[in-house]
């Protein structure tokens, strides 16, 4: 087995609530320098510029899972990851009718920046991004394995937009395999105190930066049986 070193909920400056300089190229140049494998970018119900950074990393030794964090009906975050861009963009395109029309509010919640491969600015997205989706929990748990992805609700020890917040528990119909534990959940050991209610189910650690210095730096791995998106997404589902 080899470790991977990761961080699997990266924002770029397509998320109004990121910083304008987390484009695909800085981002993959950090995560280079701070020793990672393997990241994902995350943006809030939109794949665009994860797209973008899986071919900004083509030739680089670094591996970019292309992902998305949904906001559910129930507005819970849900880390959606998949092993090639055809899979992300084919799960989007089933996904938009649920995407909110609210337009977005530049001057209250930041732009919405879509960057090429080569960090240029090819275009906005003018739909709000962080309002809430009207595909329930359970239907985007469906949608995500049906394009072969990884499901993985975020943030669970969070007091909001977490599924324990949200919906009181993880629903134990739904063969869930792995959940996302926030790097102040850690801090407080929420991982530990909740070990027994995890107990059957991979645990990620990852830093849902939205600054460039937030990105994750060589601490957690996951054991994989070879270092590929495939092997990845094989062992989060």
């Amino acid at each position: 087995m080899i470790p991977v070193y990761y961080d699997l909920h990266i924002h770029s400056a397509l998320s109004p609530c990121a910083d304008n300089d987390m484009t695909p190229n800085d981002i993959v140049g950090m995560a280079l320098l701070n020793g990672l494998d393997m990241i994902a970018v995350t943006d809030h119900n939109t794949v665009a510029n994860a797209i973008s950074t899986v071919k900004a990393a083509a030739d680089k030794p670094l591996i970019v899972l292309p992902g998305i964090e949904v906001s559910t009906a129930e507005e819970v975050h849900v880390i959606c990851l998949f092993d090639s861009a055809a899979a992300a963009l084919s799960f989007e395109a089933e996904l938009s009718p649920f995407f909110s029309a609210i337009p977005n509010r530049i001057d209250i919640f930041g732009e919405q920046i879509i960057f090429d491969e080569n960090d240029n600015v090819t275009g906005e997205l003018g739909r709000m991004l962080i309002a809430p989706s009207s595909i329930s929990f359970d239907d985007l748990y469906l949608m995500v394995h049906k394009h072969g992805g990884a499901f993985v609700p975020a943030h669970v020890d969070r007091d909001s937009f977490s599924v324990i917040s949200n919906l009181g528990f993880i629903p134990p119909h739904l063969d869930i395999k792995t959940i996302e534990v926030s790097l102040v959940g850690i801090e407080r050991e929420y991982d530990k105190k909740n070990a027994e209610l995890f107990a059957k189910k991979n645990m990620i650690f990852s830093s849902d930066a939205h600054q460039l210095w937030s990105i994750n730096e060589k601490n957690n791995f996951l054991l994989l049986p070879e270092r590929t998106a495939k092997a990845a997404i094989d062992y989060l589902r």
